[in-house]
């Protein structure tokens, strides 16, 4: 008896010396799968690395290239394109994101720039002191429009006195350069927007230009956003959301020199990226 309990316990521990072996077998074999799936895997991503920063270097030199190109394509069609054109160029005070890009466009297509600088936002219409020097009591938006109606007069005929404009600097509503007695202004470009909106002042001038016939359009800075050129267009004013780019330069005096009107630029409501070339 004694004998077969010894080999019973003997076959016992003959068994759980084999499962420990297969279990530590199993393991071993196991971490060894592992790790040559982690190797596998480490050579694998450093070979994508490899394959990406390649591309991404062959990327970066045709981006150049194209910028480069882009560069001086646009310069080429939008030289001269504004020759002897007076443009007024309408910013808000504060952030001036566009300003310089709207001017450089303006001054490479051969333009001059009038630059009107909206101090306070609506031509500072809220404040009753501004109110009294254009003879009102109360704001409304009806005031503002009158008021850019009566800028836009003063601008867009040769005059030799600006009344309207002069008494709004000294009510120190906007500030005004470059517009000499005589001077006619042949277009405006509206750039003004605070704290990420559209100045409605801005937005009432370029209405009132295009009352008077004279092209007038929006540009909004391709990387600081403030709806200003959808809200443009949905006053019926032309406009783009990629001032500041080579793509925004060439939509800027393509549209003051006749390309169809229209919302041009990344937006979902954009026509399309940038106008068709205006017929010659």
């Amino acid at each position: 008896m004694y004998n077969v309990r010894y080999h019973i316990a003997s076959l016992v521990g003959v068994f759980l010396a084999l499962s420990l072996g297969l279990i530590l077998g199993g393991l071993v074999v196991q971490r060894g799968t592992v790790d040559r799936q982690q190797s596998a895997l480490v050579d694998g991503l450093r070979r994508e690395f490899s394959i990406l920063r390649t591309e991404n270097h062959d990327l970066g030199a045709e981006n150049l290239v194209l910028k480069d190109f882009s560069g001086d394509m646009t310069h080429e069609w939008v030289a001269d394109k504004l020759v002897g054109k007076n443009v007024v160029v309408v910013s808000g005070a504060g952030r001036t994101d566009g300003v310089d890009a709207a001017t450089d466009a303006v001054e490479s297509a051969g333009g001059t720039v009038i630059s009107l600088t909206l101090v306070q936002p609506d031509f500072g219409l809220r404040d009753e002191k501004v109110r009294s020097v254009v003879t009102s009591e109360t704001f409304s938006a009806e005031l503002v429009a009158s008021v850019a109606a009566s800028l836009a007069a003063e601008w867009i005929h040769p005059a030799t006195e600006h009344p309207v404009t002069d008494a709004l600097q000294e009510a120190e509503a906007l500030v005004v350069e470059g517009l000499e007695p005589g001077m006619a202004a042949a277009a405006l470009v509206d750039v003004a927007a605070r704290n990420g909106k559209p100045d409605q002042g801005g937005l009432a001038l370029a209405m009132a230009f295009g009352l008077q016939d004279v092209m007038a359009v929006a540009g909004e800075s391709s990387t600081v956003k403030s709806g200003l050129a959808q809200s443009a267009w949905d006053h019926k004013v032309p406009a783009f959301d990629s001032l500041g780019t080579e793509v925004g330069r060439y939509s800027l005096v393509a549209l003051l020199s006749g390309a169809k009107p229209g919302l041009y630029g990344s937006g979902g409501s954009a026509t399309a990226a940038y106008p068709a070339l205006p017929k010659k």
